[in-house]
């Protein structure tokens, strides 16, 4: 028997379910799928593509989250790069304004 990842009561949640098995290639109407949710006949066929669909979305999500998580990644590494080099222009530009300064002060001979 296959366990589904939560029950399916809303038509949203199986038209949702049946959008995820299509982007794995299982094709079944939201309809069909409230009636193998609550344990209405169902081919073994049936079974052997709601377990399919449900261990292949599954690994599609567990794939989208790991690039996001990636990619979260790259983007704190870069937001600290950037702060880096804004702070490391700033200390430049500070000692230059300083230097500037102490030279106006200075004797000319």
């Amino acid at each position: 028997m296959t366990i589904w990842p939560s029950p399916v009561h809303s038509r949203g949640e199986s038209r949702r379910l049946s959008r995820e098995f299509s982007a794995v290639g299982v094709d079944i109407p939201p309809a069909r799928l409230r009636q193998i949710a609550a344990h209405g006949p169902a081919s073994e066929r049936e079974w052997v593509d709601v377990s399919f669909a449900l261990v292949a979305s599954n690994l599609l999500t567990e794939k989208r989250r790991s690039r996001r998580r990636l990619t979260q990644r790259r983007v704190v590494r870069c937001a600290i790069v950037a702060g880096a080099v804004v702070v490391a222009l700033n200390l430049l530009l500070c000692v230059g304004l300083l230097f500037f300064i102490l030279a106006q002060h200075t004797l000319p001979y």
